[in-house]
């Protein structure tokens, strides 16, 4: 009796003790146990002030708390009016983390970029497992503030570089005079502008911008009569004239869009012109036969609308996209291209 009692007794333990190894030491239960946990365990300090556009670079320490390695993952810096993470925060960039063992550090860097649109104080927050690729025993605790701030100037301090030119071109004919013109004009401007102040309002300054302006015309006519030909040249270049007098200088510029996306470039450009008219008389009642030179100045005024095409943390590049001549009438010229950079300074 009393064996039988013993026996009944293991085989109780026996079972309870692989009930207890089947709840509290199972797979999921050591997965559970041996998960990483990421932190930030310090931010560098960021400078006291950067303009916007640019970058800096910044440094971090993400620490591994848990028991278990954390495989590679994201670090990302962000710019926070507070020291709160939300979702108002401007992400500033990412820095890839490698694995990192149980209890261990590594410390890693990375630009924070700074978009145009920034202007005033931020905090730099960093998080850890950014991406959200680890498994962690605490996930609300992946972030770490800077100690101080950093400023961003609002103000715009730039260059506007690049080239644009300019061409018509063409020929026409009247079938009832059968008179032909033929003509080519082209142009060219180099534009050096110096842009300063605030982004919804910079002055645009030129900084020796020039141009050049040639082309011919010609025209034929005949009748019983008379031959007539026409020929008209016309050449000018030099600096484009500024004096930040928007009445007379030949060259101005202005944003339009706040996040400088877009740009309009103004263009007063004058050339010299000779026309010289030559009528000869022929046939049985020929018409007076002479020739007739008169010259002047002409000027050409043109209004150049420009777009972002592509944007970098220290530069933005623009493309025409459009032009109009004085007081938004169509232009004469066929074609206006070209490209111009703004390049922080």
């Amino acid at each position: 009796m009393m064996q039988a009692r013993r026996t009944a007794a293991l085989a109780a333990a026996t079972v309870l003790g692989a009930s207890l190894m089947t709840v509290g030491t199972g797979p999921g239960a050591a997965a559970a146990g041996k998960r990483a946990d990421l932190v930030v365990a310090s931010v560098g300090k960021p400078p006291t002030t950067v303009k916007h556009g640019s970058s800096f670079n910044l440094g971090a320490t993400v620490a591994n708390k848990g028991r278990g390695a954390a495989k590679p993952s994201s670090l990302r810096f962000y710019l926070s009016r507070d020291r709160a993470r939300s979702a108002d925060d401007i992400t500033g960039g990412t820095v890839a983390v490698k694995k990192v063992k149980p209890r261990k550090k590594k410390t890693v860097s990375g630009k924070v970029n700074v978009p145009w649109e920034a202007s005033g104080k931020y905090w730099v927050i960093a998080c850890a497992d950014a991406t959200r690729k680890v498994k962690e025993t605490k996930e609300g605790n992946n972030c770490r503030v800077s100690k101080t701030q950093v400023d961003v100037d609002a103000d715009l301090h730039a260059d506007l570089t690049g080239q644009l030119t300019f061409l018509d071109e063409g020929q026409r004919s009247d079938p009832t005079t059968g008179r032909v013109e033929t003509w080519r004009r082209t142009a060219s401007a180099s534009i050096s502008i110096a842009i300063d102040g605030a982004p919804g309002d910079p002055t645009f300054a030129s900084t020796g911008s020039t141009y050049e302006r040639a082309g011919s015309l010609t025209a034929h006519e005949e009748s019983d009569s008379c031959v007539q030909d026409r020929e008209r040249k016309e050449a000018g270049g030099g600096t484009l004239k500024y004096a930040g007098d928007r009445f007379n200088d030949d060259i101005n510029g202005r944003f339009t869009r706040t996040d400088l996306s877009g740009l309009r470039i103004g263009l007063f450009m004058r050339a010299g012109w000779t026309d010289t008219t030559t009528q000869t008389g022929r046939g049985e009642h020929p018409c007076d036969s002479f020739t007739k030179t008169t010259q002047g100045i002409g000027l050409d005024v043109s209004d150049i609308e420009l777009t972002e095409v592509s944007v970098t943390a220290q530069a933005i590049t623009y493309r025409v996209v459009g032009w109009v001549a004085e007081q938004n009438t169509t232009s004469d010229w066929d074609k206006v291209e070209g490209t111009l950079t703004l390049t922080l300074r």
